[in-house]
């Protein structure tokens, strides 16, 4: 009997338009495997490692194919190898054991945190597609975000300095967000970010950001618009990131901004109903926006087929008066009476040959 079970929390293949960068995907994978009569306990527990480690990748693959539009047959073919002949190499033991199944006897199961870096060579030849086809193109893979504001200058010199933040609400945990950023959160150890429809997940504040899954993405962060800390008010408590990296754990432990009226205030049904108000009439704001700037785009590309078809039809139309004028053209009449003429005397000599073998066909019947 076989099994297995995935959870992904990947940190995503980023492909960039001129150059190509692959991190590895982070995967906990589990794998099975039971001893039966031709496996002692230690080549069992190597066969469940084998098998997670297999499974790691296969799913890495899947995944990494379903978020990729991949039209180009060769493209498609070179995901696969790339992760075919990908390296895997395990960063934890989340769990491992012994247990007895009914049917398969005692077994071995291992659950384990790993990273799948795909080979280089095939997804090189995957960016350099995406670059020269561009959005337009046979491949469509998500790109990495911009920098975060204020962190350009700082990545050249280090690490990049994490922002104060604020705690908002989201019912079961603590979330902290960047004020005046959209999209940008921490949680449980971790930065999340939203962009462009994407969700990606870094270790440290601004750099080395990999796509995230979104069903991986915990729901108490997905739950918290990108927009919210814009609506914040101007004297909303701000939290110093030392103290942040310091005491987050400690925080949640003890549920510390629950004993503060400001952070209370922001739980109230009412405010929470403002804040998400104020951000649904921003977002139908940038949809209208979105749309007008739509329209004005197709009536630009249906003005500028007209143009090309009404110069078309002008280029036609000039080359058949040019024809017209040549056949009209004295000379042109004359090499045509020629030409008939030419005709004529050609087949009036195909009909001699003919009348005279016709003639003696009749004298040698008489």
């Amino acid at each position: 009997m076989k099994r297995c079970l995935l959870y992904i929390v990947p940190a995503f293949i980023l492909l960039v338009k001129s150059a190509y960068a692959v991190q590895p995907t982070i995967t906990e994978a589990e794998g099975y495997s039971c001893m039966g009569d031709e496996k002692s306990r230690k080549q069992t527990e190597q066969a469940a490692m084998i098998d997670a480690k297999k499974n790691a990748t296969e799913y890495t693959s899947t995944y990494i194919k379903s978020e990729t539009e991949v039209k180009d047959f060769a493209l498609q073919k070179d995901i696969v190898t790339a992760y075919s002949n990908a390296e895997v190499s395990v960063i934890e033991d989340l769990d491992k054991g012994w247990y007895r199944d009914p049917s398969a006897g005692d077994c071995y199961k291992i659950k384990i945190k790993v990273a799948v870096t795909p080979d280089q060579e095939a997804m090189k030849r995957i960016a350099l597609a995406s670059a020269s086809t561009g959005t337009e193109g046979n491949i469509s893979i998500p790109v990495a975000p911009p920098p975060l504001p204020g962190t350009e200058l700082s990545a050249t010199q280090g690490s990049p300095t994490t922002p104060d933040v604020v705690v908002v609400p989201s019912g079961q945990a603590y979330i902290y967000m960047v004020p005046n950023t959209t999209g940008v959160y921490f949680y449980n150890g971790f930065w999340f970010r939203y962009y462009e429809g994407y969700w990606f997940r870094a270790s440290s504040y601004g750099r080395n950001w990999g796509m995230v899954a979104s069903v991986a993405v915990p729901q108490v962060v997905a739950n918290v618009s990108p927009e919210y800390p814009r609506y914040l008010p101007p004297t909303y408590n701000r939290i110093h990131a030392n103290d942040l990296n310091q005491h987050w754990q400690e925080w949640d432990r003890t549920k510390e901004w629950d004993k503060h009226d400001w952070f209370r205030n922001e739980l109230k049904p009412d405010v929470v109903q403002q804040r998400q108000a104020l951000i649904q009439h921003e977002r139908e704001e940038h949809r209208i926006k979105r749309e007008r700037i739509r329209q004005a785009l197709d009536r630009q590309q249906q003005e500028q087929h007209r143009l090309e078809m009404e110069h078309k039809r002008q280029v036609a139309k000039q080359q058949q008066a040019q024809h017209t004028n040549k056949l009209d053209h004295p000379n042109s009449k004359k090499e045509k009476e020629k030409r008939v003429r030419q005709q004529k005397e050609r087949n009036q000599k195909k009909k001699k040959p003919n009348k005279e073998k016709k003639g003696k066909q009749e004298k040698k019947r008489e």
